[in-house]
């Protein structure tokens, strides 16, 4: 059995790291190589980190300077040594046949890659039945359309053969940083395959870096999605509407937030609106006719962009 490195950023978890990496040493898939990233977490995670490495032969620890996600995954990247690669955050978890049904689909489609899907949940006693779903396969120029149709973003969800990562790093000091690592590899990809069974389980937890008011890490976002967009402007049609209609799609998004939680203090929220407008605008027609994009979203979108004034009057009442 090919070893499968598994790297896991640990920072301010305590409360949810046991339950991440009990997870992962549950899974059918037994040769595995654990790699807790102690990223200067302030709390008790340094020593739970060395209590499970202590117990668990297959886990090693990094201790390092507090560096940010990407530093912590880029350091794990560093000291790897298996075939095959995943990352899973340490306040998620995952099903114990996650990294078998991953592994079976590369070797299988002999691809590059491969993904399943993921599901939101807050309750780890109460999980959604998995539903068994078919394998999609993607070669050539399929691949890079893949990446756009099904939007991936993250990196959890997947098993990346070593060659196909290489040397490539994640970009350190911003957020989202996710999509220009997945963006680089799926250009470069030559198969990829999808199973869209939720076999990640994706815990939303309400003080993330990923919840709350607008702030000016979350303008990463859009400027990832505006950089794949001008790399296809010039590029094959179908490949560059899917660009834009993603790019409206994060300004949309961020348009949304700002709607119901506010922008942090140093923002100004009409300049933040002048953007995701203009954004929004000079691609919604690849938006509105993109059919992956549930007609749900287009009606939401429709009415933020169109009644701002009214929602944020809402927001103001909720307060």
């Amino acid at each position: 059995m090919d070893l499968i490195s598994v790297i896991v950023p640990v920072y301010r978890v305590e409360q949810y790291l046991n339950r991440c990496v009990k997870s992962i040493i549950q899974q059918t898939y037994r040769n595995t190589e654990i790699i807790l990233v102690d990223d200067g977490s302030p709390d008790n995670c340094p020593k739970m980190c060395d209590e499970l490495a202590a117990q668990y032969k297959n886990i090693k620890v990094i201790h390092k300077v507090n560096g940010g996600l990407s530093s912590a995954r880029n350091a794990g990247l560093d000291i790897c040594k298996g075939k095959y690669i995943s990352f899973i955050d340490s306040d998620d978890f995952i099903d114990n046949r996650f990294i078998e049904c991953l592994y079976n689909l590369i070797v299988k489609y002999e691809a590059s890659l491969a993904m399943l899907n993921y599901v939101e949940v807050k309750d780890s006693k109460k999980l959604p039945q998995i539903k068994t779903r078919k394998a999609i396969f993607y070669q050539g120029k399929e691949v890079e359309k893949a990446f756009l149709k099904l939007k991936i973003d993250s990196v959890c969800v997947g098993l990346y053969h070593r060659d196909i990562i290489s040397s490539q790093r994640f970009i350190e000091g911003k957020t989202s940083e996710d999509i220009p690592f997945n963006f680089e590899i799926f250009c470069k990809a030559e198969s990829f395959v999808y199973l869209p069974e939720k076999r990640y389980f994706y815990y939303y937890n309400s003080e993330s870096i990923s919840n709350g008011v607008l702030d000016r890490n979350m303008f990463n976002y859009l400027e990832f999605r505006r950089n794949i967009s001008e790399y296809y402007i010039d590029k094959d049609n179908e490949l560059r509407c899917l660009a834009k209609a993603l790019y409206a799609r994060a300004a949309f998004g961020l348009q949304c937030r700002m709607s119901f939680y506010g922008v942090a203090k140093e923002l100004d929220e009409g300049e933040c609106k002048r953007i995701f407008s203009s954004v929004f605008k000079n691609n919604k027609k690849e938006f509105y006719k993109e059919p992956s994009i549930p007609k749900s979203r287009k009606i939401i979108a429709f009415v933020v962009f169109n009644f701002y004034s009214i929602i944020r009057l809402f927001r103001g009442i909720k307060k």
